[in-house]
Order: C-alpha cells, then structure tokens, then sequence
C-alpha cells in the first residue's frame, strides 16, 4: 500500500540528501538545474504552515510502500505563482497514480500550484491536466523548449473563471 506524506521541516532536514539524490537519479533528465539547486537549498522554516492562512511557502511530498520511495513533490510559492515545482517518480511506479498523488499532497499545503512544463514532456503534461490543471500561457523555457505555464487553486479556493470546478451545482 502506498503512502503519501507531507515532510516537516525536521523530516526534510534528515531526508534532504536522499531526496536529491533520488530527484536527479529518476527525472529522466528532465529538471532543471535551477530546480535541483532550489531544492538542495530549501529552507525548512517554510515547510511550516501558516496559522492564518493553513498554508505554506513550499511543501515537500513523498510516496513510499513501505521503506521504498517511489516519488518526490516538491514546490515553493513565490510572488503569488511558483518559484520551482517537480515530481519525479521511480520508472517501476509510474502510471500507478503517485504523481497525481503527491501533486494533490502540495496543492493542499500550498492552496495552489504552478508548474512550468516543457511541451515535449507527455507524462507531466498529462499529470498536469489530470490534476485540473489548467495551461494558462506559453514561453520558452531555461532549455530552449516551448514550455507551458499550468495553474491549479486547492478546491476550498474562491471559484473564478481558472476554477470553474469548485462552483456548487
């Protein structure tokens, strides 16, 4: 059975290494230095949620069966849209719904998730989309690529246009 767990800013200082390690081993080469640097420099302080708000500024997510991990979510906001976002999922768990569950894991810390996905990466476009996710503009990425911007609000955000499926019927 899988298991889906937001880290405390005490679990990321312990498991940090391991986690990066784990990132850059099973991305498919796909993230971007400026991601994994973002990442390795994490400050814990903003795994803590806010009192106010119920949110954070970033939020870590793991899967695991057991002691083995099979994903990685990670995400930090920044001037109302994310800094850095990935997931990163073991070849032998992917299309068993680990990404979609460590994405829902950081949308409900975060109350909203941005991610900037390069057009030829099928797997993260697809994960995006099944997440609600929705392409909101276009640019050329740190790699060169067409890149897509994809937004997403948690669902007990105020309904507006760019989440329509909150609205109550």
């Amino acid at each position: 059975m899988m298991e889906v767990q937001l880290l405390t800013p005490q679990q990321w200082n312990s498991y940090r290494r391991r986690l990066a390690d784990f990132a850059v081993q099973y991305s498919d080469k796909r993230l971007t230095a400026a991601s994994i640097q973002a990442f390795r420099a994490l400050d814990a302080a903003q795994l803590i949620q806010s009192h106010e708000t119920g949110y954070s500024e970033a939020a870590v997510s793991i899967a695991r069966q057991g002691s083995r991990l099979l994903g990685v979510g990670f995400a930090v906001k920044g001037d109302k849209q994310n800094k850095e976002c990935f997931f990163v999922v073991q070849p032998q768990a992917r299309k068993l719904g680990v990404g979609t569950a460590v994405a829902r894991s950081l949308i409900s810390r975060l109350g909203q998730l941005t991610c900037h996905v390069a057009v030829d990466n099928i797997p993260s476009m697809a994960l995006c989309f099944r997440l609600g996710m929705e392409a909101v503009s276009m640019f050329t990425g740190p790699t060169g690529k067409p890149t897509l911007r994809f937004e997403r609000r948690a669902p007990n955000e105020a309904a507006c246009t760019r989440n329509i499926d909150v609205i109550s019927q």
